[in-house]
């Protein structure tokens, strides 16, 4: 039987909230296939450090674990990451390897399909494989068109990355406790040849992002605006977004008028976010904008306008101008300090 095989991000003893997604695709994929595949998972470990809690994996269907053990796996680097996977991938018999289009994710499958020459289709947003093609769903000009990409594969293996929040939480598969087929581990240390000059490169520290760096997808919390803040108003809102630790958002108006980044739009032709904060500021509520957040565990509105369709979203509305509003609470929080 042939794999696919996802492998996953990890911290603190938990896998990484886009685990679930990943999985749920591969297993779709898996079942299309004519002849019999496996969904596997992976995981990169240093040796000796505790496995993440991944109940998640039998309930999603998936009942094979691969673990790589390595020292040079003790924290995240392209070169270790992808010598493991590509002396995994000799061990074994691979339809394809995919993971989350997460910042290490974008940077190791990258590396890996240059040094082994293989196919590789970057940020999917829905993945399939046959014909011996891999068929990709992506986004382009910024969110704007969507194309179908066909990648021959000529028999080797197909390399992709998911992008996070497209599919949404997971639904797990009912089975009985009885039926349900036990996770099967299977532990390997990869062969890791450090690359040339690596062995001068050493870890330091790890400095946080400012709030108009932090990756949207991975904020816990976001202060979003839109065409009601103004191009200034996204000053107020990047300092406020400081003191909260927040990550900065925006709508699809504020960044093509050109107030913003692009990177920073949030809808559904932007970026999917799950925060567990979502301040909503200047923003009416469009749908194009409230399909990238409405699944943020608690939504505060700030708005002028009584009618805006983003006060039926929000868990609190406060109606007010955010360029006033914002600052006098920045001020009240530095207060209490």
């Amino acid at each position: 039987m042939t794999e696919i095989c996802a492998v996953l991000e990890h911290a603190d003893a938990t896998l990484q909230e886009q685990s679930g997604e990943l999985l749920s695709e591969l297993v779709d994929i898996a079942q299309r296939q004519p002849t019999p595949a496996s969904v596997c998972a992976v995981l990169l470990l240093s040796q000796g450090t505790e496995l993440p809690d991944v109940s998640l994996l039998p309930e999603l269907g998936v009942n094979r674990l691969y673990i790589l053990e390595h020292p040079l796996l003790d924290r995240y680097s392209t070169v270790s990451y992808a010598g493991a996977l590509a002396w995994f991938m000799q061990q074994r018999a691979l339809m394809m390897i995919a993971t989350s289009a997460t910042l290490n994710g974008r940077d190791w499958i990258s590396r890996l399909a240059a040094q082994l020459q293989l196919p590789f289709a970057p940020n999917c947003l829905s993945l399939d494989l046959h014909d011996d093609g891999l068929f990709a769903l992506r986004s382009i000009y910024e969110g704007r068109a969507y194309i179908q990409t066909r990648t021959a594969l000529h028999g080797r293996t197909a390399l992709a990355t998911l992008v996070p929040g497209v599919r949404g939480a997971p639904a797990k598969i009912q089975q009985k406790l009885s039926s349900m087929v036990p996770l099967e581990i299977t532990r390997f240390i990869p062969e890791i040849s450090q690359g040339h000059g690596q062995e001068r490169i050493r870890h330091i520290a790890i400095q946080a992002p400012s709030p108009e760096e932090i990756e949207l997808d991975a904020a816990e919390r976001i202060v979003a605006g839109g065409r009601g803040v103004g191009r200034e108003g996204f000053t107020s809102i990047a300092s406020f977004a400081r003191l909260l630790d927040a990550a900065v958002g925006a709508t699809r108006v504020a960044t093509d008028l050109g107030w913003i980044e692009h990177a920073r739009q949030i809808g559904a032709t932007g970026k999917i976010v799950r925060p567990k904060l979502y301040i909503a500021c200047g923003i009416s509520g469009a749908v194009q904008h409230t399909g990238g957040m409405s699944e943020a565990q608690t939504v505060i509105a700030i708005n002028p306008d009584r009618g805006a369709p983003i006060f039926a979203l929000a868990d609190l509305g406060l109606l007010g101008d955010a360029n006033q509003v914002l600052p006098l609470v920045e001020k009240m929080l530095e207060q209490s300090e």
